[in-house]
C-alpha cells in the first residue's frame, strides 16, 4: 500500500518539479530487458533534486537526494544515498528497466508554483501552466511561456 501511495506522488520524467535542482529522468521504460519495443516505452521517474550524480564503469550508478523527504518519496527509504544497478545498458529502478536516462537542472523559475489561495484577488501567475508536460524538439527544451 505505502508504494502505491508513493508512487502515484512520485514526478514522471516530462514534468515540471515542484523544487529547482538537479534531477536524473529516467524513460524509454520497460518491464523486460528481453521486451520488444514496438515504441519508446514509458516515462519513469523523476529523481531529485540531487546533490550529485556518478556513474562507475558504466556498471552501477550512485546519487544522493537533497533530503530525506524526497528520497522517502522515491525510494520509500529514510536513506538519501541511492545505488541503481545496469543490466546490460538498461539502468534499472523500481523493478522497471530504462533505455535512456538523463541529467538536467531546473532552476526556481521553472518550478512548479503553487496557486495563490491566501489572497482574496488572486494575481496572475504565468508559472501555474506547469502541470502541462514540458514541450520539447530535437534541439531541446521549447520556452513556450509569454516573453
Amino acid at each position: 500500500m505505502q508504494h502505491e501511495q508513493t508512487e502515484a506522488k512520485a514526478p514522471v520524467y516530462g514534468m515540471r518539479p515542484q523544487k529547482p535542482g538537479m534531477y536524473l529522468g529516467l524513460f524509454h521504460g520497460r518491464n523486460r530487458p528481453d521486451q520488444v519495443m514496438n515504441g519508446w516505452g514509458f516515462d519513469g521517474p523523476t529523481l531529485g533534486p540531487l546533490q550529485y550524480f556518478h556513474t562507475t564503469y558504466a556498471s552501477s550508478v550512485h546519487l544522493q537526494f537533497t533530503s530525506e523527504s524526497d528520497a522517502t518519496l522515491l525510494t520509500g527509504k529514510n536513506d538519501t544515498f541511492l545505488e541503481l544497478q545496469m543490466n546490460g545498458d538498461l539502468l534499472c529502478f523500481d523493478g522497471k528497466l530504462y533505455g535512456d536516462w538523463t541529467v538536467y537542472m531546473v532552476t526556481p523559475e521553472e518550478c512548479f508554483r503553487p496557486p495563490d489561495t491566501f489572497r482574496q484577488n488572486t494575481r496572475p501567475n504565468d508559472l501555474r501552466r506547469q502541470v502541462k508536460p514540458i514541450q520539447w524538439d530535437e534541439d531541446g527544451y521549447i520556452d513556450d511561456r509569454a516573453a
